[in-house]
């Protein structure tokens, strides 16, 4: 395979636990679509530190050591860029076909710190994004929150492509009352995910989102959510997003719609946070 003539996942490598739990399922990914990985460290230059490169060389080769004892044979290239992680990863994110970062601590923080680059990345960057915890993830459902608002079917889609490919239910909740347009809502639901094969759970429930999601999201494998606004560079995560970014138990996917496969508005009900 010529690794450069095919859309990558790339993943950024920090040296973190998180980093290297990121490494990790950043080639199981790659290996599931068939697709390289390209492994990003960003180096800033700082006064009076001895052999960055050098440092920055080892963390890129055991990176890549990762990357192959967990997907043997894997494509894998690295690459060391200057400069500031967020500006790197988000040039980087503009021919990746997923883009996979540490949570860098972020549920140690007692607010979500904006300005940190896993915060900055997974609002901004071309790619959907894909952010990993240290510890290992819950083996439980993939987790959906939907507020019954229109979009496009991008996130409904990952996450039903999420829990095929773990073998695992889908886990939908609305927060809210029941309504015609919340029934039609789960019936859309239900259809797309037996497309895929996946058993879907579907709860409404009363309570503020944030909380309620924060609190199923101690048993799912996987948390799906989407960027707000079309335009990266210009997107946001919503309330609850941020929320689920900063608190979340495992992984939590953050999915760019308008870099994802187009689904039929039809079926695009699914809402975001």
């Amino acid at each position: 395979m010529n690794g450069s003539a095919v859309t990558p996942v790339v993943a950024g490598v920090s040296g973190s636990a998180a980093g290297s739990r990121a490494v990790e399922m950043a080639a199981r990914e790659a290996a599931v679509r068939g697709l390289p990985l390209r492994l990003v460290h960003a180096l800033q230059y700082r006064h009076g530190v001895i052999d960055q490169a050098r440092q920055a060389g080892d963390l890129l080769r055991q990176a890549r050591e990762t990357a192959l004892a967990t997907a043997p044979g894997l494509w894998t290239t690295v690459e060391l860029v200057e400069g500031d992680p967020v500006t790197g990863l988000l040039r980087l994110s503009r021919q990746a076909a997923l883009t996979v970062l540490g949570d860098g601590s972020l549920g140690e923080q007692v607010c979500l710190p904006r300005e940190a680059t896993t915060v900055q990345v997974a609002a901004r960057a071309f790619s959907t994004v894909l952010v990993v915890r240290a510890p290992a993830a819950p083996q439980g459902p993939v987790l959906v929150g939907v507020s019954g608002s229109t979009m496009s079917g991008a996130v409904l889609a990952r996450a039903c492509e999420a829990a095929a490919g773990r073998a695992v239910g889908l886990d939908v909740v609305h927060v809210g009352e029941v309504s015609q347009r919340v029934r039609v809502l789960e019936d859309v639901i239900t259809s797309r995910a037996l497309a895929y094969g996946v058993g879907v759970r579907f709860d409404v429930v009363a309570g503020d989102p944030a909380a309620v999601l924060r609190q199923r999201s101690r048993e799912a494998s996987l948390v799906v959510v989407g960027a707000r606004g079309e335009l990266p560079y210009h997107g946001l995560l919503g309330s609850v997003s941020q929320a689920l970014l900063h608190h979340a138990r495992g992984p939590v996917l953050v999915v760019r719609a308008s870099r994802s496969a187009p689904i039929r508005r039809a079926a695009a009900l699914v809402g975001l946070f």
